[in-house]
């Protein structure tokens, strides 16, 4: 069963997949003296001659002499880690070969080594051109941290090398301190690993401890340091402490690679003698110095021994020469007897060999004893910087021998491209993705079969993943290396997620020069994440021997060098015998023979990403409102387009992401999208939710019609709908909350935008008032409407100091308010002039064009936009972050129609197209609902022939003595010709049902005068009428009054509307009369028509709207709109005289507290159901005679039953 932790057996390399080769990687001593301590004492290596000749004894008090007289000198270090042993050695160590055997074949570390040009024969970075590209000498005191000068001395002299830098101190206990205090990065959000750690042993602390190049690679590679000195700086003398945590994860400069440089001392494992055999490779002498007048200094260890104010053995101090001859045993290498770590900044050819001992008598009493050891083979040594001080040596510095066979780990620390800054380097990379915070941990492993190993991170922010990197841990390997983004498959065998299984972006393919941590950038490959995304970096390494790399931490209890950890989800991993593509989690799934007994474990891979922040940039909002169904591109006669339609809108849309990229476009509507034409009615919205799904919204507002079909259908649609519902008045009263989330925020790179919902007040009488009341009558939902318009304004401002609260860079209001023909209380303007905060304003409502700038209550300009009605054409507003400037423009018609979307909504117009072009009547003149521009309502300002024609079908379908139809619900043209079913319904789309009242002349006069109350504006409460004429003074202020919810309250003073007549006589306001018209504003009070509300009602519900057109044109006009009828003049038959003298100035906007009554007005509203398919079928007798018996009628609730067209 698979464990939390996963622990692994080990065995012979020979039997590997199922069980890899472990190469442990150190003791867990200290080995700081300067000679190693073994069993606790200090051991020197004199000819091994001489030790048999002194005895037991002998050797003990010598070594015991020779331990005494040097522990001033101590110079501490831990070998350095990643040996890689034949299976069942009993060697431990953390320095490791450069030579080892992989199935009986031998490996070479070197292989791939460049062969250099002619190399000078003296280099020295002290003076480099007259410039010295080395840092002074430091002191490390009574510390064991000379590994964390040696690699800050590589870093700071390859800052000063490639120019990063002119003046450089890093702070190297700062490195040591949090090597070996890690902890979890989360209080960094550049950081990201698990809390991984070095530990610290036998009473030392992280001073105290040593350490290797591996602690100090995988430390500054995790982001911790290095920092400025003055940051925390080092003392040579004893007490010094720790360092505040808040600078674990600070970095003033950061590595970005660490090459592990040729083994100049080769070990090679003999598998006969089951022993490592020594050479020297002299190419990799040629690699360091390339290394040193490329990048700068180089990182290294040796064995320090006798290295005092007096010369020893290994030790000339009048030459200031080091040499040391070290003879091993079968077991040993370099990296387990090396104990100091210190720079090399140059070399010299020329040094002789003679200046380095090769014998010493170290008791001047006894001349004839002598320690030997065997001269460098030539001339030549490495000048090296120590970290004992300037009094010592050669003002610090001394030489080294080519051929001392205890160097190691040669290792460059390669800074990222920026210019060092203490306390302000802006860095190459923003964040780090990690989740190895202790590199190879414990050790490391190899394979004989093919493996993968990959990490899965989660984006913390909008972020580019620009580069990652790996821990190599042999030169010559090659790296099979690719990341993917939003990997998604589990795989069946496993029950795991496959790594590789999202969107390839980048892959390479190399052989490596050097092992160590390798960067590899993206380049044009980079890519950009967001909060959610998830991206995955997935490697193979394979050696130059044929072995694959085991790239995860190892945590040995046994042997604790690291503490790793590893959660499920982070790290998989697969190999070939089980299944190269069957990936398995580190974390939960046993790798290979693992059992319980087992003292170790493998944690993450050894895998990183590199991220830089997505800078900010502009973006677009594509908007629209008020399209009405206008789903479909039209034309003038000239051949211009009037509509782009929504093909043509996806066009633009694709044209904009293509432009500002797909994630920095937007789409929006701003409400009255669903009602309006057949493709609305019929399917009660479904079908314009279809289409605007298929084009892409992101948000929108619910305008008044969305409410046309009822409280339950519209969560339906916004249900159905991919794109996000705001409105922040839109309010659920008896749940005390909003229907509707208040703001929508969105993301566009590190920007953050707030779509803040407003839905006109209007809508309680704009659509059915039936919709928004319980069973009692009592108002159940509402939207913040008051007289004054300061409960709208308090909850929008509230709104929008939440979404600036909740992170939002910029506020767009997203509104159904209007300007023209609004009342001035709730007129966008009129919010924007009485609030703050606000951006821009996306407007709807009143079916008007414009792009202007609005000031708030602050004097701060606000963008108001608004695009017309029926997809006249898209709006664009583009913000600029970088610049924080808006711009607003409307979006000129594209060449093509988006194919795929004009498809789409050709399939569904088809299928429509069955019912509504039955043909159903003629007309021989064009019925006017509009202007000649195609767009500005006529109904809703004037009389006109189709307005007449539509209150005579209603008069005489019930009749009635008056027939009125309101503007607001008339939304089509009839062109001369065939007149169809869908004709009809385009007329009158709301699906209204006819409703006949007996009221009185004042309350019909009352009616006329709240139509005409917005005139010279347009209104949709404007009343065509039948059986009724009257005339309309412009020039007379509106006398009428409303109440809270916009509907009608009384009319004070002069009246508009004069010589009202019935059938020619003039009305008596005491009389009463029978009027028919709609269930919206007779019975409903639609419109703010509250003068009907005690009306009697003599025909409840009977019939639809669109029904009674046309039935009356079949039965009462013979099927035909003749020339010469009534019906010829398309301005009507002057039954409405609009007079008056200059327009009258416009209503001011109120200011808060103001108590003055403003006239709303609005759209008719729809009754909740729409025609079924049975009443479809039975046109014919549905629009004929069947109508034509039921006239006069006195129905109360006549029984229908329909069928939802979705």
């Amino acid at each position: 069963m698979p464990r939390a932790r996963r622990r692994k057996r080990s065995r012979p390399h020979a039997s590997r997949t199922a069980s890899p080769t472990f190469l442990k990687a150190g003791l867990p001593c200290r080995i700081g003296a300067t000679l190693s301590l073994r069993e606790g004492m200090p051991m020197i290596t004199p000819p091994k001659s001489l030790l048999a000749r002194l005895g037991r004894i002998g050797r003990a008090a010598l070594a015991l002499a020779f331990a005494c007289a040097l522990m001033p000198l101590i110079a501490h270090a831990e070998p350095a880690a990643s040996a890689k042993h034949p299976a069942g050695s009993v060697v431990q160590t953390e320095r490791g070969p450069a030579f080892v055997p992989f199935d009986g074949a031998t490996y070479n570390p070197n292989a791939g080594v460049a062969t250099f040009a002619a190399l000078p024969e003296r280099f020295d970075l002290r003076n480099v051109n007259g410039a010295s590209l080395v840092t002074s000498v430091k002191d490390q005191g009574v510390y064991s941290d000379c590994w964390a000068f040696g690699t800050l001395s590589s870093l700071e002299s390859n800052l000063l090398k490639t120019g990063k830098a002119a003046n450089v101190d890093l702070s190297e206990r700062h490195l040591a301190w949090f090597a070996y205090n890690g902890a979890d990065d989360s209080d960094d959000a550049s950081l990201w690993a698990a809390g991984d750690s070095f530990v610290t042993g036998n009473g030392n602390d992280a001073y105290t401890q040593g350490g290797t190049r591996d602690k100090a690679a995988a430390t500054l590679m995790r982001g911790y340091g290095a920092v400025d000195e003055a940051a925390a700086p080092h003392q040579a003398e004893a007490g010094m402490g720790g360092v505040d945590d808040g600078l674990r994860t600070r970095s003033d400069v950061r590595a970005q690679n660490v090459n592990y440089l040729p083994e100049v001392n080769v070990f090679a494992y003999n598998e006969a003698d089951d022993r490592y055999d020594y050479t020297r490779d002299a190419s990799a002498v040629d690699a360091v110095k390339a290394t040193l007048m490329e990048r700068g200094a180089v990182d290294a260890a040796y064995r320090s021994s006798g290295q005092g104010d007096e010369s020893s053995l290994h030790w000339n101090h009048e030459e200031s020469a080091y040499y040391c001859a070290y003879e091993y045993d079968p077991y040993e290498t370099a990296a387990q007897v090396s104990n100091h770590q210190v720079a090399i900044v140059g070399w010299d050819d020329s040094f002789e060999k003679e200046k380095f001992p090769t014998s010493y008598a170290p008791f001047p009493s006894y001349p004839s004893f002598i320690l030997s050891q065997d001269p460098p083979e030539g001339d030549g040594a490495w000048i090296v910087k120590n970290s004992w001080g300037e009094d010592w040596g050669d003002g610090g510095y001394f030489y080294l021998s080519y051929y001392d066979t205890t160097l190691c780990d040669f290792t460059s620390y390669v800074a990222e491209d920026a210019t060092y800054a203490a306390e302000s380097t802006e860095h190459v990379y923003d964040g780090i993705y990690q989740y190895d915070g202790a590199g190879m941990g414990d050790g490391w492993w190899y394979s004989s079969t093919p493996m993968q190993f990959a990490n899965v991170f989660e984006a913390r922010g909008f972020e580019t993943v620009s580069a990652v990197s790996a821990l190599v841990n042999e030169a010559g390997s090659t790296i099979d290396l690719a990341v993917y983004k939003n990997p998604s498959t589990i795989v069946s065998e496993t029950g795991r997620l496959d790594p590789a299984s999202g969107e390839l972006m980048w892959s390479t393919f190399q052989t490596l020069d050097y092992a160590g941590y390798r960067t590899f950038e993206l380049g044009d490959a980079a890519f950009e994440v967001e909060p959610g995304d998830t991206f995955s970096v997935v490697s193979s390494i394979r050696f130059s021997d044929g072995a694959y790399q085991i790239s995860a931490e190892c945590d040995d209890g046994s042997y604790e060098v690291a503490k790793t950890e590893c959660a499920p989800g982070q790290s998989y991993y697969t190999d070939e015998p089980t299944g190269i593509d069957n990936w398995f989690d580190l974390a939960l799934d046993d790798m290979g023979g693992e059992g319980a007994s087992d003292d170790f474990w493998f944690n993450n891979a050894t895998l990183k990403a590199y991220t830089v922040q997505t800078p900010e940039r502009a973006f677009a909002i594509l908007h629209t409102n008020d399209v009405h169904c206008g789903v479909d591109e039209t034309f003038d006669k000239e051949g211009n387009a009037t509509s782009i339609g929504y093909a043509g809108l996806s066009t633009i849309k694709k044209e904009a992401e293509a432009a500002f990229g797909a994630g920095n476009v937007a789409l929006v509507d701003a409400g009255d999208a669903v009602q309006g034409k057949p493709i609305g009615t019929l399917s009660e919205g479904s079908y314009l939710v279809d289409i605007m799904n298929q084009v892409g919204y992101d948000v929108a507002v619910p305008g008044n019609h969305e409410f046309d079909y009822g409280m339950d259908r519209l969560r339906y649609l916004v249900n159905r709908s991919n794109a996000a519902y705001t409105s922040c008045n839109f309010d659920n009263l008896s749940a005390g909350k909003t229907e509707f989330a208040p703001y929508v925020m969105e993301a566009y790179g590190p920007t953050k935008v707030a779509y803040v919902g407003i839905t006109t007040p209007e809508t309680l009488t704009a659509s059915n008032p039936a919709h928004f009341k319980d069973a009692d009558g009592n108002l159940a939902y509402g939207f913040c409407q008051d007289e004054t318009g300061q409960e709208l304004y308090d909850r929008v401002q509230q709104t929008v100091d939440d979404a600036r609260a909740a992170g939002a860079d910029y506020v767009v209001a997203l509104a159904h308010l209007g300007e023209r023909g609004v009342a001035a209380q709730w007129r966008a303007s009129t919010v924007i002039a009485n609030t703050s905060g606000i951006d821009v304003v996306i407007d709807g409502h009143s079916h008007e064009q414009y792009e202007r700038r609005v000031a708030n209550e602050d004097g701060e300009e606000v963008v108001l936009a608004q695009t017309g009605t029926q997809l006249q054409t898209c709006g664009k507003i583009v913000i600029d972050p970088a610049t924080d400037t808006i711009s607003a423009e409307l979006a000129k018609p594209p060449v093509t129609q988006d194919a795929g979307t004009a498809a789409f909504i050709k399939g569904i117009e088809d299928e429509l197209g069955k019912t509504l072009d039955a043909v159903v009547a003629r007309s021989e003149v064009k019925l006017r609902a509009y202007e000649d521009d195609g767009f500005t309502w006529a109904v809703r300002t004037r009389e006109t022939n189709l307005g007449d024609l539509v209150a005579d079908a209603f008069r005489a379908e019930l009749g009635a003595d008056i027939g009125l139809a309101n503007g607001g619900g008339i939304r089509s043209d009839v062109a001369p010709g065939e007149v169809t079913y869908g004709d009809a319904i385009a007329v009158l789309p709301f699906a209204n049902a006819l409703c006949m009242v007996e009221a009185t002349g004042q309350a019909i006069v009352d009616a006329l005068e709240m139509g005409v109350r917005n005139l010279p504006e347009p209104s949709g409460s404007f009343l065509q009428t039948s059986g009724l004429s009257f005339e309309v003074r412009t020039d007379v202020p509106s006398p009428v009054k409303l109440d809270a919810e916009g509907a009608f309250a009384g009319a004070d003073g002069p009246r508009r509307v004069q010589n009202v007549r019935v059938n020619g006589q003039p009305i008596d306001l005491g009389a009463t009369y029978t009027v028919a018209s709609i269930t919206y504003l007779l019975r409903d009070g639609g419109d703010g028509f509250s003068m009907f509300e005690d009306a009697n009602v003599l025909v409840a519900e009977q019939g639809l709207d669109y029904e009674a057109l046309i039935s009356f044109i079949q039965n009462d006009l013979g099927g035909v709109v003749a020339a010469d009828s009534a019906y010829a003049n398309e301005n009507g038959a002057g039954r409405i005289t609009v007079k008056g003298g200059a327009d009258p100035a416009p209503l001011p906007a109120p200011k808060p507290g103001d108590a003055q009554k403003l006239a709303p007005t609005g759209d008719a509203a729809a009754t909740t159901a729409v025609l079924c398919a049975a009443a479809l079928s039975a046109l014919a007798c549905v629009c004929g005679s069947g109508l034509a018996a039921r006239r006069r009628e006195r129905v109360e609730n006549p029984a229908r039953l329909r069928e939802n067209l979705r």
